[in-house]
């Protein structure tokens, strides 16, 4: 008997193919070689065990293109398999495919980011999609009848719809309310709780509360079980005894009634952290209510970041440039950052000297990292997915922004709402007050990247080693990672073996904060080490014939790095 994995890969494919002898044109369709088709690509690209949805689409390419190539699929059909892979949700967790009908009657479907977020459009109807593919998930009038799995469609209203309901609280309390961001419960992992994704579920379910008074009385983080009792909840809802601390989250806005519901619904049913539990509230769409305009910072600038609008779905990534805003070398130790609702993450470079200036004010639309003009990914500060985040460096430590240099404003958005939103940031960059200590300073160690060579349908390892040469200690205050889209992970090691950096994201490289500053002593060195996939499980790089060839370094995502950036001060 098959699994239901293996089932769900099958009828992914079958409706891939099923769309696809729709859409190849006029060629008559031979049923052995759609058959064949179908088969090949259910063993070459499981959907249902990718991870990253660029990687599932370039599986099916490839699979398409050496079918094509061999003369056993049609060139019209290889397109329109690749086009119904890339409107699914293979390798993109937790989304769902969306029917929309109109009150005329017209269907339409589009990949939404959960069941909540698939609206019905005005006098018209909305469900969530049979199939992981645009291509068949609707049928005339709304979706189709056609299934992949046994999973009952629950109301399109609610959260639990499409994933575990841990999950949900992860991405929609946790992620949205900005509890993970480094200050709070990221990297640093304030009062020893962290509440990335990943790590939540550790640091939460039977764990004492460290807060003395909580302790004190015995409280657990979250007891199975019992809401009320759990200090999770109690930090939520604010009914805590003195000594306990404040309500949560410490910034923005409180979770909403419903919100609150759900989270003690979950903990009621056992807090599991697989499953979904069917006594949670349904959690209504998120309200899209723009930022207010912080005021400007006494004594420093406002930069303002005014980027363009998104309709419901879009994604967009860009980066933009301005002057320094000081006439005089300027020294900040604080930045302070008001975001409209919806970004993923948001960074600031500055540019490099060896390339031309960037164009001023506008926006450059898939500059991704700013990478085309900034150091080498490097970024001087930032922040993550939260509405309000405040980037201070230690005590004695300023950052100096030079007369005449530029700045650039990197900003991730995806709308998740159903109504259009705008990329927009405001960012309050304050004066340090009286002479640092210290200059904070960009490391970009570049030993490595620049022999990179990965032959075709294999992965490589690419070792570098940065060496403390300047004859002092320098005392870092972050390290990160800069890889291109075929880079699998990225780790960093001190000399003695300990694991300074480790991370999977390319897209979105975590940035390790240190609070006290590691320090890497004169002559001592961080190992570090790429590892790139060039055709195993990420598409092959191919060459201008279309043909596959070496992955090598070059300043494209098409292309590979291997850079550790930091930022550090020396005595």
């Amino acid at each position: 008997m098959r699994s239901p994995t293996r089932l769900l890969a099958i009828s992914l494919l079958l409706g891939l193919a099923r769309l696809a002898a729709a859409a190849c044109g006029d060629h008559p369709l031979d049923a052995a070689e759609m058959t064949a088709a179908r088969a090949a690509g259910d063993l070459a690209c499981p959907c249902v065990e990718y991870a990253d949805h660029a990687a599932y689409v370039g599986c099916v390419a490839t699979e398409a293109a050496q079918r094509t190539a061999a003369h056993v699929l049609h060139p019209q059909c290889k397109r329109a398999l690749v086009k119904c892979a890339a409107r699914s949700t293979c390798g993109k967790f937790g989304l769902v495919t969306c029917c929309r009908t109109t009150a005329a009657g017209v269907t339409k479907c589009r990949v939404t980011r959960d069941a909540a977020h698939c609206t019905r459009p005005r006098h018209g109807s909305a469900c969530v999609g049979r199939t992981a593919s645009c291509c068949d998930a609707c049928g005339a009038g709304g979706c189709s009848s056609h299934t992949t799995t046994t999973t009952t469609t629950l109301p399109v209203s609610c959260a639990s719809a499409a994933e575990d309901t841990f999950d949900t609280i992860q991405q929609r309390i946790f992620g949205y309310h900005g509890c993970a961001v480094s200050s709070c419960h990221g990297p640093l992992a304030q009062g020893n709780l962290d509440l990335r994704d990943g790590a939540a579920y550790g640091s939460l379910v039977g764990v004492p509360a460290v807060n003395p008074v909580a302790a004190r009385a015995g409280k657990l983080r979250v007891a199975p079980g019992n809401a009320a009792a759990s200090f999770l909840s109690q930090k939520l809802h604010g009914t805590l005894a003195t000594g306990e601390g404040a309500r949560m989250p410490y910034v923005g806005t409180s979770l909403t009634p419903a919100e609150l519901a759900f989270v003690d619904a979950w903990i009621t049913a056992g807090a599991a952290q697989t499953g979904i539990v069917p006594q949670v509230p349904c959690l209504p769409p998120l309200e899209y209510v723009p930022a207010e305009a912080p005021a400007p910072p006494a004594g420093g600038y406002q930069m303002v970041l005014d980027g363009p609008w998104l309709q419901p779905g879009q994604e967009q990534e860009g980066c933009f440039w301005i002057p320094v805003p000081s006439s005089t070398d300027f020294y900040t130790g604080k930045w302070e950052f008001v975001l409209n609702p919806g970004t993923h993450h948001f960074a600031v470079y500055t540019n490099r000297d060896d390339v031309p200036l960037p164009p001023s004010r506008q926006w450059l639309l898939n500059d991704f990292g700013c990478f085309r003009e900034a150091n080498y990914g490097a970024n001087l500060s930032g922040a993550p997915q939260a509405p309000y985040f405040v980037d201070a460096y230690p005590a004695g430590v300023a950052r100096v922004l030079r007369a005449g240099s530029f700045i650039g404003l990197n900003a991730h958005y995806h709308n998740g709402f159903d109504v259009p939103i705008q990329i927009k940031v405001w960012t309050n960059v304050y004066p340090y007050p009286g002479t640092p200590q210290h200059v904070a300073q960009t490391l970009t160690s570049l030993d490595t990247t620049f022999g990179i060579d990965v032959p075709p349908f294999t992965q490589k390892t690419q070792h570098g080693r940065f060496v403390n040469t300047f004859g002092k200690p320098m005392s870092f205050m972050n390290l990160s990672g800069h890889m291109h889209k075929r880079g699998l992970r990225f780790t960093a090691w001190q000399s003695n073996g300990t694991k300074l950096y480790e991370n999977f994201d390319w897209a979105h490289p975590l940035v390790v904060l240190y609070d006290p500053p590691f320090v890497l002593a004169p002559g001592d060195w961080i190992d570090y080490e790429c590892l790139h996939d060039n055709g195993v499980t990420r598409p092959v790089k191919l060459d201008a014939f279309g043909k596959p060839t070496h992955l090598r370094f070059g300043v494209t995502t098409d292309d590979e790095m291997c850079i550790l950036p930091g930022v550090y001060y020396t005595d």
